[in-house]
């Protein structure tokens, strides 16, 4: 039976046999991924724990590449692995990150060059570590000061937030654990501070900088997870470049059709060559469809004695109803609210014949 009294919190009774492990980590070359582990390195990993962390950089290091290799339309520039809107795409659309933990950080220092770059890193990532030297810190700084310096000085993009992501993978008591942390900040706002360029001049100027951090559990993709053992040779790999294609249309969100579905049928999908029925309601599933809506029509109908009715229109769904006659089996084009053809179904259908 419930009551309306509440307990009040107390701290917990400390108990000297709860004893935390001691923690052992590094990172690789360029400090984007951050190893940790509750055993020594004269340990080694199981080849199962070996596997998942190898599919973080095979994840890496096909978002650096699709991101690189894609260009921005705002700038007509490749994307820079420090624009957060790049990294926000990925983040959002791959369906890989389940956001944990948000927290805006305000810091305040009078260090400069390469103390200045291991301080704010040990700061982001709670991680101290005394008079040991993050070598990469320096040039990772000073890559996204200049990112939020070309941002500035360019009059054609509207993405002010620079910022960088590090993947945590964590073997503790015998679980790997992978998270992800992305630090971001508005260039825009610290113009002041990107130009005084703390992270690579020698200045006594107290600087102070909001940025903003956010904690992500990250699940590793399993399609990619054959390849985990052998990096080298997935980079002509036709399911590893299905992989670039991916990620490079989450960045520029181009319009995708997954499946159509019979929404008459609890959602079944519908099969190419399949016929539709004028009495059912189906549902074109994708992404990036747009919040405008717009229209849908058959591909193969040159005597117009097949249409397509719209209902609903979300920018990962969208409804509708047939109805005429269609014996021709025909792909269905999107057509945005200005007209213009985005996506078109890899199936193709055709019109049951009314009674």
């Amino acid at each position: 039976m419930a009551t309306n009294q509440t307990v009040p919190l107390k701290p917990p009774v400390k108990n000297p046999h709860n004893v935390e492990a001691t923690k052992y980590y590094i990172f690789n070359e360029t400090g984007n991924i951050m190893m940790a582990s509750t055993i020594d390195s004269s340990q080694p990993l199981s080849q199962e724990v070996q596997d998942v962390f190898s599919e973080v950089s095979v994840f890496f290091a096909g978002m650096s590449r699709a991101i690189t290799n894609t260009i921005n339309p705002e700038t007509n520039q490749p994307f820079s692995l420090y624009n957060y809107t790049a990294l926000g795409r990925i983040i959002s659309g791959s369906g890989l990150f389940v956001h944990v933990t948000e927290e805006d950080v305000l810091y305040q220092t009078n260090q400069f060059g390469a103390n200045f770059s291991k301080e704010l890193i040990e700061s982001l990532l709670g991680l101290a570590t005394g008079a040991g030297a993050l070598s990469f810190a320096s040039a990772m700084i000073s890559s996204i000061g200049n990112e939020g310096l070309n941002i500035n000085g360019s009059s054609s993009t509207s993405d002010s937030k620079v910022g960088n992501i590090v993947f945590v993978c964590e073997y503790l008591l015998g679980m790997p654990i992978i998270s992800a942390i992305v630090v971001y900040c508005d260039a825009k706002e610290h113009k002041q501070q990107l130009q005084l360029g703390p992270c690579f001049k020698e200045s006594s100027v107290t600087t102070s900088w909001t940025m903003h951090k956010d904690t992500y559990m990250f699940v590793t993709p399993k399609f990619i997870n054959n390849y985990a053992g052998n990096l080298d040779s997935i980079t002509s790999d036709p399911q590893y470049l299905e992989m670039i294609e991916w990620f490079s249309g989450l960045l520029l969100q181009t319009p995708e059709i997954n499946q159509v579905v019979n929404s008459s049928y609890h959602d079944q999908p519908v099969e190419s060559g399949s016929e539709l029925d004028p009495a059912n309601t189906y549902t074109l599933l994708g992404q990036f469809f747009g919040s405008k809506k717009g229209s849908l029509q058959f591909t193969n109908n040159a005597d117009n004695k097949a249409s397509i009715t719209t209902g609903s229109w979300n920018t990962d769904a969208i409804s509708f109803t047939v109805k005429g006659t269609l014996t021709t089996a025909s792909a269905i084009e999107v057509l945005d609210a200005s007209k213009k053809v985005i996506a078109t179904t890899a199936e193709s259908f055709t019109i049951t014949a009314s009674s």
